[in-house]
């Protein structure tokens, strides 16, 4: 909420149709982010029943195997979002400044956040609960409010829509080596 609120604000220095266009972007982008959530969530209860029980081969094939699952359905989510951005805006407004705008944001926003929201949930199973603390705010307060800042003084307006897979990408390397 707190990320999205500064998104916000920083969309409020520009035209109306461009906060419009964030916001429906947004609406788009967490249908793949909740599925994500989802899944992440969802092997939770297996891995740590596998973790417990030391049966460390079939918890490391769960996470991989979701892992795996997770991005295969963010790269088939990401590239029909690139190829037809229009189309999934135009849905909600018939606006052909508010469409050129969300195109932007919604090519930009390429859902990202599987494998971070797989290593908090690892860690989670795991009792890990301190590193999944660590990890929400490294994503939000470390990386992505900083990342909004800087993207947007050098691509202003549009530089926005890219924060999150930036954070998300460096998030997610470091919850590779963490894992």
């Amino acid at each position: 909420v707190t990320g999205m609120t500064i998104l916000n604000n920083f969309t409020s220095a520009y035209q109306a149709e461009a906060i419009a266009a964030m916001g429906i972007a947004q609406k788009i982008n967490m249908l793949p982010m909740y599925v994500s959530l989802g899944l992440s969530q969802g092997v939770m209860p297996l891995i740590s029943y596998t973790y417990s029980s030391g049966n460390d081969k079939r918890m490391k094939d769960s996470v991989s195997f979701t892992g795996v699952a997770s991005v295969i359905i963010i790269a088939v989510v990401s590239v029909v979002y690139f190829i037809f951005p229009g189309f999934f805006i135009s849905l909600f407004m018939d606006s052909d400044v508010i469409v050129n705008y969300g195109s932007h944001f919604l090519r930009g926003m390429s859902p990202s956040m599987c494998i971070d929201f797989l290593a908090v949930g690892v860690f989670q199973a795991v009792g890990m609960g301190r590193e999944a603390l660590i990890f929400a705010i490294l994503r939000k307060i470390v990386l992505e409010i900083p990342a909004l800042w800087i993207l947007n003084i050098l691509f202003p307006l549009y530089g926005l829509a890219y924060a999150q897979p930036v954070a998300e990408f460096v998030l997610s390397i470091v919850a590779i080596i963490v894992m």
